[in-house]
Order: C-alpha cells, then sequence, then structure tokens
C-alpha cells in the first residue's frame, strides 16, 4: 500500500493559546470517530499565530494565509494508506471548522 495524506488550513477561531488548546481539543473530538473507522488514519494539527511559526514548520505561509484569510491559522494533516480514507469522509469536519482543502499527496511504492 502507498501512504496518502490530506492537507486543509481556516481559521483557527482563537484568540489566545489556551483558545486554541481548547479548539484543537474539539477538532480531536471530532476527528476520533471518524478516523476510527480507517484504522491506518492519523492526524496532525497545528494552530499558527504567527508567519514565523508556520515557516518554521516549513509549510507555504501565503498558501495557509489564502486559506484562512488571516492569523491565526488552524492547519490539519491527516495521512493514511491509500486508498483507506474515501474523500468524503471528512466533509462534516470541513463544514465545521471551516477548513479548505490544500491538496492531497500520495507516496507511490
Amino acid at each position: 500500500m502507498s501512504l496518502a495524506c490530506r492537507e486543509w488550513a481556516g481559521p483557527l477561531g482563537a484568540d489566545t493559546k489556551h483558545e486554541a488548546y481548547e479548539r484543537l481539543l474539539e477538532l480531536k473530538h471530532t476527528l476520533d470517530p471518524i478516523l476510527a473507522r480507517y484504522p491506518s488514519a492519523r492526524f496532525r494539527a497545528r494552530g499558527y499565530f504567527s508567519t514565523a511559526d508556520i515557516e518554521n514548520d516549513l509549510l507555504v505561509t501565503a498558501q495557509l494565509l489564502e486559506a484562512a484569510g488571516a492569523l491565526p491559522v488552524l492547519w490539519l494533516n491527516i495521512t493514511y494508506e491509500h486508498p483507506d480514507l474515501p474523500a468524503d469522509a471528512l466533509h462534516e469536519v470541513e463544514r465545521r471548522f471551516s477548513l479548505r482543502l490544500l491538496g492531497e499527496f500520495l507516496d507511490a511504492v
């Protein structure tokens, strides 16, 4: 099987690091039951308050800011064994967190 990942970005919806932590927990609790159906799927999410933080993680600042509208930015990566995760499995998460799909990447082995 090949590994694949999808990345999203959107507005964080938080003004402080504590609010960001709460927002990321909300995202985790939303993702948990969905990803439980897809054993290979794992996620990583971050809240960014500065362009320097985005650049330190080697992400494309302009792309994240365009998706989110402005700082702070919520970034989400889900990695899975292709084709384990259907494209429509996360539509509700995208809607609820105002996430915009940045891309899907496939590492063909």
